[in-house]
């Protein structure tokens, strides 16, 4: 059996739960990798823990879905205190659920990322142009669950979202993306060094991967258009921060 990547451990004794959400941020769960809104909800609703910690390393995914996440652990906040755990990187949706904690906490050698949504679109000027504005409409809705956390305004945070920041623990912690930071012993600054480089190099060679993949089905979206005849007002948007 393949290792899951959204594990769930309920501790009736300590009265604390751990939440792991260690994969892709999806619609529906087609592989042990994925992890649905859906999911999180069925395991939420099975706990009475007065404490969840919330582990992330994710890359990103879906936008609706994280926000769904996203309020799913604000909603059981009115039960259970939330702590959300930046393992890894936080990137993308995956950022917007790590703000549902009631504490953020990153270890000094992880990362977080925010950007502007972006997607596939096929059409004419004018359905494009549309895609254009239903995007700005999602970026206003996700923007709210960055400011119901972050210290800096509103034009500040979406300066950070135009220019796709990576921020380190200490930079989230000025901003008020964590409330507080792990700190690693004295002697593994190079460990840590070498540790961020590591995560930028795997999100960036991660983008690379999905802006190919992308491209491809574009050129073959458009060759079905073409060869079929079909409208090109037919057309299949993916919303996603990933």
């Amino acid at each position: 059996m393949k290792q899951t990547f959204m594990k769930f451990i309920d501790n009736e004794e300590t009265e604390e739960a751990e939440l792991f959400i260690y994969g892709d941020i999806v619609d529906f769960s087609l592989w042990d990798e994925d992890v649905s809104a859906n999911d999180i909800r069925k395991k939420l609703d099975e706990t009475n823990a007065k404490t969840i910690n919330v582990h992330i390393n994710s890359l990103g995914g879906d936008t609706f879905t994280g926000v769904a996440i996203y309020n799913l652990l604000r909603e059981k906040s009115k039960s259970s205190k939330i702590v959300t755990y930046v393992d890894a990187i936080a990137a993308s949706a995956a950022s917007i659920i790590a703000m549902a904690g009631d504490e953020i906490v990153m270890p000094s050698n992880t990362l977080m990322m925010i950007h502007n949504c972006w997607t596939l679109g096929i059409g004419n000027a004018n359905e494009l142009r549309k895609v254009a504005s239903d995007m700005d409409k999602i970026m206003d809705a996700v923007i709210q669950c960055y400011l119901s956390k972050v210290k800096i305004t509103e034009e500040e945070l979406r300066n950070l979202l135009d220019e796709e920041t990576y921020l380190t623990a200490q930079e989230a912690l000025e901003k008020g993306f964590c409330d507080r930071i792990i700190e690693l012993k004295e002697d593994s600054k190079e460990i840590q060094q070498n540790a961020l480089s590591s995560l930028v190099r795997i999100v960036k060679s991660s983008k690379e991967k999905s802006k190919v993949v992308n491209e491809t089905n574009l050129i073959v979206s458009n060759k079905i258009v073409e060869n079929n005849g079909k409208d090109e007002s037919e057309k299949k948007s993916l919303f996603n921060l990933k």
